[in-house]
């Protein structure tokens, strides 16, 4: 811990009712970086105002947050940012201390069960069937509406271990077991629609001038396993009178992927009025574009 006479005397101005003054004190104690996280748990520990331990309880969050931005930051700008990377950075949000071998090992059980029932000869409905199996039968996932608003439901961490999530984190899940079993499901974004596809093999993903949904075979929900036709996603489009676009079909990038999954966050954190948490990630969503 750092022991200094500065922080010490910030320290016995946390409970100063002037606003202004705790704001100071607080983006000084901030500086410090999260090395200074073990003398604010330990002071909380030592007082018993409420009112102190929120503080120094927010404090602490705004060091988490500091340092998960910057690992998100230089993930999202990396050469090749892998969805798992960013999946648990995301996690490390809520979860400052999760455990990510935890996240793997789960991961590697799954893998390792489906890979025990797939064979070459399988056509990709039948792989699908038996991920699906694997997936909602043997490990009990199960998908929940947004209306849920359960932010936990957003969080791999969370849902590895609850089996319980919606189809962001269940679709992030479900694609990261396919891409270690190497088969090519990927997520798309339809017009308020988080959807995995089964893409062809020969799909070209550098020829622009392919057309998307012509190399797609089928559509899965990941809140439950369920399969779409084209059709299906025709019928939906032309109900609700979305335009169609060619942008619609295109799998979307591990930064994409985890930046509409925070879009979403941002939305139900808005529906429950807690606009700290939505200010916060907004400032991820605004890496979009950047260099």
């Amino acid at each position: 811990m750092k022991n200094t006479k500065e922080i010490k005397a910030l320290f016995h101005l946390l409970d100063d009712p002037d606003k202004e003054i705790f704001d100071t004190v607080s983006n000084k104690l901030v500086h410090f970086g999260k090395e200074i996280i073990p003398n604010l748990e330990h002071y909380w520990e030592q007082t018993n105002d409420n009112i102190i331990q929120e503080r120094i309880e927010d404090i602490i969050h705004k060091l988490n947050f500091n340092d998960t931005y910057e690992e998100i930051k230089n993930w999202y700008h990396s050469e090749k940012p892998d969805l798992l990377g960013g999946a648990l950075l995301l996690s490390k949000y809520r979860f400052p201390a999760m455990k990510e071998d935890d996240c793997r090992k789960t991961l590697k059980s799954l893998y390792q069960s489906c890979w025990l029932e797939l064979h070459n000869y399988l056509t990709p409905l039948e792989q699908i069937n038996i991920i699906n199996s694997v997936f909602y039968n043997m490990y009990k996932f199960n998908g929940f509406d947004l209306e849920a608003n359960n932010a936990n439901h957003y969080f791999i961490s969370e849902v590895l271990e609850t089996r319980q999530g919606n189809n962001y984190s269940l679709g992030t899940i479900y694609q990261l077991l396919c891409e270690m079993l190497d088969i090519p499901v990927f997520a798309i974004q339809l017009p308020r629609q988080h959807l995995l596809a089964y893409f062809d093999t020969t799909y070209n993903f550098f020829d622009k001038e392919e057309q998307q949904r012509q190399k797609i075979q089928f559509y899965i929900d990941a809140n439950s396993g369920s399969i779409f036709t084209q059709n299906d996603v025709d019928m939906y489009l032309k109900k609700y009178n979305f335009a169609e676009v060619d942008s619609i079909y295109k799998p979307l990038s591990n930064q994409e992927i985890i930046l509409t999954t925070i879009e979403s966050l941002i939305m139900m954190y808005d529906e429950l009025n807690q606009v700290n948490h939505s200010a916060e990630l907004s400032n991820i969503v605004a890496l979009r574009g950047t260099k």
